[in-house]
């Protein structure tokens, strides 16, 4: 039975990869490897600015849900918490999804901002 060519664990004469360390275990598992991760960086090169965006979109969307939880007996708490759900990445994907077509930054930041003010609007005078 062969073993890992870096860990040394004893593997299946047909294993592709060590079930222990992942190692490859072939030329050709090697080569597959490599070109998944050349892929994979590819693609994240690609989305990179879309990293910081979502994380913002995230951060922005949980504290206007949290504030509009917390000011929903208010009233307004509605409002913060659909600029929060408009904000949030999955919900845009699934508006777009819906429509068939993309929504963009503006749009979004500007429906979010529209309910915000409105919400503020009404926490203050009510």
């Amino acid at each position: 039975m062969p073993s890992c060519r870096n860990c040394g664990t004893e593997i299946g004469d047909s294993y592709n990869f060590c079930p222990t360390c992942a190692t490859p275990q072939t030329d050709e598992a090697t080569q597959r490897l490599e070109e998944f991760v050349d892929e994979r960086a590819r693609q994240r090169r690609g989305s990179a600015g879309g990293d910081v965006r979502d994380r913002v979109q995230y951060a922005l969307g949980y504290v206007a849900v949290v504030a509009g939880l917390a000011t929903l007996t208010a009233g307004s708490g509605l409002f913060f918490v659909l600029a929060g759900l408009v904000l949030l990445p999955p919900v845009r994907a699934a508006a777009e999804s819906r429509l068939g077509r993309t929504l963009g930054d503006r749009p979004t930041a500007a429906a979010a901002g529209a309910l915000t003010v409105v919400g503020a609007a009404t926490f203050v005078f009510v």
